[in-house]
Order: C-alpha cells, then sequence, then structure tokens
C-alpha cells in the first residue's frame, strides 16, 4: 500500500509539537509495512528561513519516508497539485483538517480526482480547538458538508472521546475509526529527588491560547505553597504571550516562572524527569504527545479533562480537572507540594510502571495500519 501523506511540518523541525512526533512514530514503525510519502513545509513553525539541512524540492530519504519539503507560494502549490495528479498512491492521508497549505488544498483537489481520503483532525474538533478563529472553522466545516466531502472520507481519531466530536461536528453518519496516536518509548532511567519544600512543575507546549499557559498562570495565583515554574515552548502567538508576562508579574513572591526556551525532541523526556509534576491545562488534545511524554518520565500529570487522558486519579498517575474550577487545580499543587517524601516517590515509580506497561504494547501500530487497510479497501 502507498499513502501520501500531507502535513505542514517535519523533521528537523520540532516546534511543531505533537503532530511531527505522531508521523515520525507512525514511519518508524509502521514504514516496513506500507510505505509512506510526506509532502511538507520547508521551514519550521514560525521561521521565515528554509531548513538548511535538507533540499527543497525534491524527494529525500528520511528513515522509512520519502519526503518533499516544498517552498511557500504558487510553486509549493503547484508540486503538491502534480503529486496528486500522478495518482501513484493508494491513498491521502490529511493530518489536519483546517489547514490551508496542507489540508484544504490537497482534500479539495484529492476529492476532485475521486482519491480515498483519510483525515487526522488532531483534537481540531473540540470545543476548545474550535473555539480559536470559531467563524472561518465554521464556515468551511459548511462548505465541507455542502459539497459531500464527508460521505467518502474516513475520520482517524485516537479515541472515543474524539469520535463523538467529530459526529457532533461533522455529522452522526460520518465514517469515524479509531487507531490511536503511536506514542513515545522512551523512559526515565531514574527518579529523581524533589527540592525540600519547593515543587518544580513544568509546561512544555507552544505558547499558543489553545495550550491555555495563560489559564495555568492564574491557576498559580491562589497556590500557598512555595513553586516554580518552568515553561519549555516557542511562541506561536506573540500577542498572548505579552498577555502571559502580565500574569506572571502578578504572581505572589513564593511562585517564581521562568521560560526556558525550546526542547528538540530528544531532550523532552530527560528534562522532564527532572521535574515533580507536569502541569498543562489545555483547551483541547486529541492525543497529547507531550502528556505521554510526561507519563514516560515518571511524572505525575495535573491537565485538564479536554484529552484522551481520562481517570488519571483512578488510575493513580494524576489527575484530569475541569476548566471552570481553577482552584481545583490550585489545590492539587498544594497537595503535591505537602505530599510526604515517601508517599510521592511512590506515586512517581508508580506512574513509571504504569507507562512501562502502556506504551511497550503493540496493539496500537496494529490499529494504524488496520485503518489504512480499511481506507484502502472501503469502496
Amino acid at each position: 500500500m502507498k499513502i501520501l501523506v500531507f502535513a505542514g511540518y517535519y523533521l528537523p523541525g520540532f516546534k511543531g509539537g505533537g503532530p511531527i512526533k505522531t508521523i515520525k512514530n507512525l514511519f518508524e514503525q509502521v514504514g516496513d509495512e506500507i510505505t509512506f510519502k510526506l509532502i511538507t513545509g520547508d521551514r519550521d513553525l514560525g521561521d521565515n528561513a528554509a531548513y538548511t539541512s535538507v533540499s527543497s524540492g525534491e524527494w529525500i530519504q528520511v528513515g522509512n519516508a520519502l519526503v518533499l519539503y516544498i517552498r511557500p507560494g504558487i510553486k509549493g502549490y503547484a508540486q503538491m497539485a502534480r503529486e496528486l495528479w500522478a495518482k501513484e498512491y493508494d491513498l491521502v492521508y490529511l493530518n489536519s483538517f483546517f489547514s490551508p497549505r496542507f489540508s484544504v488544498f490537497p482534500l479539495l483537489l484529492a476529492k476532485v480526482l475521486r482519491q480515498k481520503v483519510v483525515i487526522g483532525p488532531r483534537g481540531e474538533f473540540s470545543e476548545g480547538a474550535l473555539s480559536l478563529k470559531s467563524f472561518k472553522k465554521r464556515w468551511f466545516i459548511k462548505i465541507f458538508k455542502l459539497l459531500g466531502f464527508h460521505r467518502d472520507t474516513v475520520f482517524q481519531v485516537s479515541t472515543d472521546f474524539e469520535a463523538g466530536d467529530v459526529r457532533r461536528v461533522v455529522g452522526s453518519g460520518v465514517d469515524v475509526q479509531i487507531a490511536e496516536n503511536i506514542g513515545a518509548r522512551e523512559f526515565a532511567e531514574e527518579i529523581e529527588t524533589r527540592a525540600y519544600r519547593v515543587l518544580n512543575a513544568v509546561f512544555v507546549s507552544r505558547i499558543s491560547p489553545k495550550k491555555n499557559l495563560l489559564a495555568a498562570l492564574e491557576m498559580l495565583q491562589k497556590v500557598q505553597q512555595p513553586l516554580n515554574f518552568h515553561v519549555y515552548g516557542p511562541v506561536e502567538d506573540r500577542d498572548y504571550w505579552r498577555e502571559c508576562e502580565k500574569a506572571i508579574a502578578t504572581l505572589p513572591p513564593h511562585v517564581e516562572v521562568q521560560r526556558k526556551g525550546t526542547l528538540s525532541p530528544d531532550e523532552v523526556v530527560k528534562t522532564l524527569e527532572k521535574y515533580d509534576v507536569f502541569f498543562f491545562p489545555t483547551k483541547g488534545e486529541n492525543y497529547g504527545h507531550v502528556i505521554a511524554e510526561a507519563l514516560c518520565a515518571g511524572l505525575p500529570i495535573l491537565i485538564a479533562n479536554t484529552t484522551p487522558w481520562r481517570n488519571l486519579h483512578n488510575l493513580g498517575i494524576g489527575w484530569d480537572l475541569p476548566l471552570d474550577n481553577f482552584d481545583a487545580f490550585s489545590a492539587k499543587l498544594d497537595e503535591l507540594a505537602t505530599m510526604p517524601f515517601g508517599e510521592y516517590l511512590r506515586m512517581r515509580r508508580h506512574v513509571l510502571n504504569w507507562a512501562k506497561g502502556k506504551f511497550s504494547q503493540n496493539d496500537t501500530i496494529e490499529a494504524n495500519i488496520a485503518l489504512f487497510k480499511y481506507a484502502y479497501g472501503k469502496k
């Protein structure tokens, strides 16, 4: 089977976050069985300059896939059109629903050419995600349905929760298949000792409204115990970051916040394992690779109930709380800060053991292969 993949960002880029890891893991784990060709941009998120380590406009072998890095503008669109028109593939696989360049354009052309399409919306249909730039998104959804594109498209989701989001937005009869993203397999080597009386919390993600850093900072207003909060990730929205800086300036003196820059993919787990809790009240994720990486680092996670990672307290690996209750987040941070060290250490070891069991399974790989076989065989 040959699959033509479209995504806005890929290696050597890393600022695009989870989708890059999703595609990389897919190619690594499934690329021996399925032939993948990827068309992507020639620069990282927010960068004006192209990558210097790859050549634009020609197919390059990157791991288990061939990758075509295209320039912005008409020339890039023409290259995409030529590849689609050649029909040297069995499926078109889109890693976004709303990207004008890498989803809308190839979707329209693939439908004109009567090609089979799989879309991985990556959490874009969650209520939190749809609330951002909602007018444009809802108009595109209406046009998509009006043209009947939803009838012959297979949507890939990670969980039943995301399947519900897709059906709520696109229609109850849409073809939705569950195939969880292939997650991290790197684990912490040892559990770090927590600094006495100071909780070290960490946030790793793009700084944008969807990731909800501003809410995290507002939740810190009512934290009673000493706390250090380190923020890693590229600034995607500079106006939003300025709002965050204003919120940081109003925090109580026992709460210290530092922005620490951006992590490359191979630095994430090694960096996370040095902290005490992963604090990430995101507005919505279809998977949340960084959440999986935090678990692989043996970190308890404190997140919003807007992701597939649910019932965390019952599993003993963290908490998923509603975003309309900021005080609950503050209280959990205080609870962790005052937790006896022996109890905290047992929790971290439990998190790490749980993650090793979760991410060492092959079920997810088999589900992804089954998804593409299903879409390929669909009449």
